[in-house]
């Protein structure tokens, strides 16, 4: 199947980047981005990369999430404020 796109400048760009981060062309990234997920998927991602490979797309993962998302506070992750009913 081909696809194409109509994408604004801004976007093109952003997408290069995002892939180039991630040490892939945008194809490449943007079906990375397709493959299924879940319990089933990762199982046969195991099989099929190699260590490298996979280590290499973990920080991929990694590096795709917001880092300046605050961290939650000792009392939002507390036992107490968890189990509320429970003390």
């Amino acid at each position: 199947m081909t696809l194409t796109l109509e994408l604004s400048p801004e976007r093109e760009a952003a997408l290069k980047a995002h892939a180039q981060a991630r040490g892939m062309s945008v194809e490449e990234w943007l079906l990375e981005l397709t493959k299924p997920t879940g319990p089933a998927a990762a199982r046969s991602l195991q099989d099929e990369l190699t260590p490298e490979e996979w280590v290499r797309q973990f920080n991929a993962w990694v590096e795709g999430h917001d880092r300046t998302t605050p961290p939650l506070s000792d009392e939002a992750i507390s036992r107490e404020s968890i189990y509320r009913d429970r003390f």
